[in-house]
């Protein structure tokens, strides 16, 4: 500031050139002044001795004065000019030497701001901040202290010790409210400036500077600068990067979790963690156009009074009218629109409309007790994970629409398997029971051997059935999870069937709810095929992890066995799957079925 004071001191005195020029003009006028004064006023006065005195004693002294007087003036003024030239070059190299710096700190801070990673953007920090400042040795500390230096610059022994105890120090500093430039000397005679690093309040480590020398203003204003972008570039990075991880989590989710209340229920925790959010609710569309609150998180959890809205009715509403995020910051301040139960009491809150295929779906809400709680940073984010959800929602609403369609279909298996099945047995059983009441009449050693093939024909007819309702006894998969469920199967199948079976259970790698209901439907329908078809005595199951890490259930029966090539694409008599549709299934999930038998092996 005081180099900038100068020019304004000079502009203010004028250039020598302008006192010199009016000079020309007051200095003739104020001699003859004096001169005409002195010979018309003064001399007069006096007697002749003494005007002769007068005018020897006044040209002889007025000409040397004049001339000292102005030539000391023009000195003068030459000497504030060199010096202020002098200042003026002075500036211009502080000037051009801060441009230069400026633009080295520019080029680093870019550097390490466009850093697609936090190593990456420690990395160029410590190597700019050595470029510019000439430090000797730089350290940078980021994250927990027990993971120790980050990453180091120039390096020498008990370099990384010195430098962890400047970050206890540094952290301790954060925690007291100070985020000062800290300068001591360091155990190898340096000079070691150190910067603590403070992200959201908290303490996130130090950065570390070794000098062979003090020093100057500059270097330390330079430090205390690089440091600071680096900071803010630095906890961009890591917004990023927990905003990627968080995506990913949700992703996640929606690839491991079948149940959709469940999945809405860990995405919402999931965006109220991220945004800091105390209540959060999906509101989604019916067929009749009205939003429900399908799932919520937060006080508003156990709120049973929540009411549904119709598309732009209400806060809720005009979102998904509108099909744009909105973030309120002051909740009290929407007199027009109403809330809900949900948004009780809350002062802000933003909502994400949830859409696909230009349809809306729902809307996302997350709020806040406190007013301009949520940053509108956080709407590109959020927008992302509703997209997810949308998706989600989307793939929902199409598995319970195949749902639907497979309840009928197994409603027309059924159907066929009591109408294939059954129903013809027992139809054979009324024949011969009309037979044998004719028969009885004349010939009942005849009707005898009829009345005993109807019995074994209805005893026939009870196994099919028992059959039948064993197979389409309903499974809870998730409740006792794949290898319980089998075990349990596998009991009952014994001694429905009057079958001999024997389990073996080794490791087996984690499945998600849709492969173990495949894959149980599948080892289901081949038990029902040995029950049915194999006339087997011992039927032998093994469940394991193969060489490539897949799960096997591999089934052995000692029955009739059959030729697989000539039943492959039908439908089995009881309504069951083809061969080709089970390895179709499997395959979906990235299996395969593998088939062993011929007749009579």
């Amino acid at each position: 500031m005081t180099a900038l004071k100068r020019p304004l001191a000079v502009a203010r005195h004028g250039s020598l050139y302008e006192q010199v020029r009016l000079a020309r003009l007051w200095l003739p006028l104020t001699i003859v002044g004096v001169v005409l004064v002195h010979q018309l006023v003064v001399l007069p006065l006096g007697s002749p001795a003494f005007q002769f005195w007068g005018q020897v004693l006044f040209y002889s002294i007025l000409g040397p004065i004049a001339t000292y007087l102005t030539l000391n003036w023009i000195a003068d003024e030459l000497l504030v000019k060199e010096r202020q030239d002098a200042e003026l070059a002075s500036l211009y190299e502080e000037l051009r030497a801060s441009h230069e710096l400026l633009a080295s700190i520019h080029e680093v801070t870019a550097r390490f701001a466009s850093a697609p990673d936090l190593e990456t953007t420690v990395s160029a920090a410590a190597d700019g901040i050595q470029a510019v400042t000439g430090a000797r040795a730089v350290a940078l500390v980021v994250g927990p202290d027990e993971l120790g230096v980050t990453h180091t610059v120039g390096s020498w022994t008990g370099l990384e010790a010195d430098v962890m105890a400047r970050d206890r120090k540094a952290r301790r500093m954060v925690e007291a409210g100070k985020t000062a430039v800290v300068t001591d000397a360091g155990r190898d005679g340096s000079v070691v400036a150190t910067v603590p690093l403070a992200w959201g309040g908290a303490p996130e480590g130090s950065v570390s500077a070794y000098f062979a020398a003090a020093p100057d203003a500059r270097r330390l204003e330079s430090f205390n600068i690089l440091v600071s972008q680096f900071s803010a570039a630095a906890e961009a990075t890591r917004l990023r990067t927990r905003d990627l991880l968080t995506l990913v989590e949700v992703d996640r989710s929606i690839r491991a979790e079948g149940n959709l209340d469940r999945l809405l229920l860990t995405v919402l925790k999931q965006m109220t963690a991220r945004v800091g959010a105390a209540v959060g609710g999906v509101f989604l569309v019916d067929e009749e156009q009205v939003l429900h609150l399908t799932s919520s998180v937060g006080t508003a959890a156990h709120d049973g009074n929540v009411r549904a809205w119709r598309i732009g009715e209400g806060f809720i509403g005009k979102v998904a009218k509108g099909r744009e995020p909105r973030i309120v910051d002051d909740l009290g301040e929407l007199t027009d629109e109403s809330l809900g139960p949900l948004l009780k009491g809350e002062g802000s809150a933003v909502a994400i409309p949830l859409g696909a295929d230009d349809r809306v779906l729902g809307v996302l809400v997350l709020a806040h007790p406190e007013k301009h709680h949520f940053d509108r940073a956080v709407i590109p984010f959020l927008g992302l994970a509703a997209g997810q959800v949308a998706v989600a929602v989307r793939n929902a609403s199409a598995y319970m629409q195949s749902e639907e369609l497979a309840i009928a279909e197994e409603r027309s298996r059924i159907a066929r398997e009591i109408h294939d099945g059954v129903a013809q047995m027992l139809a054979f059983s009324a024949i011969k029971l009309d037979l044998v009441s004719r028969l009885l009449e004349g010939e009942q050693t005849k009707a005898r051997a009829e009345l005993d093939l109807v019995k074994a024909s209805v005893r026939e007819s009870i196994k099919e059935i028992r059959r039948s309702i064993f197979a389409l006894r309903p499974v809870d998969l998730e409740r006792h999870g794949f290898v319980e469920t089998v075990r349990r199967y596998v009991l009952d199948f014994g001694q429905q069937n009057d079958v001999k079976v024997s389990l073996e259970i080794d490791d087996l790698p984690n499945l998600s709810i849709k492969s173990e209901a495949v894959l149980f439907r599948i080892f289901q329908e081949a038990m029902h095929n040995v029950a049915k078809h194999a006339k087997a005595g011992t039927v032998s199951i093994e469940l394991g992890t193969d060489a490539v890490g897949m799960a096997f259930v591999r089934i052995i029966d000692d029955g009739v066995g059959f030729e697989p090539s000539d039943v492959k694409d039908r439908v089995s008599s009881a309504g069951g799957l083809g061969l080709r549709q089970m390895r179709e299934r499997v395959a979906a999930r990235g299996g395969r079925l593998d088939i062993e038998s011929s007749v009579g092996s």
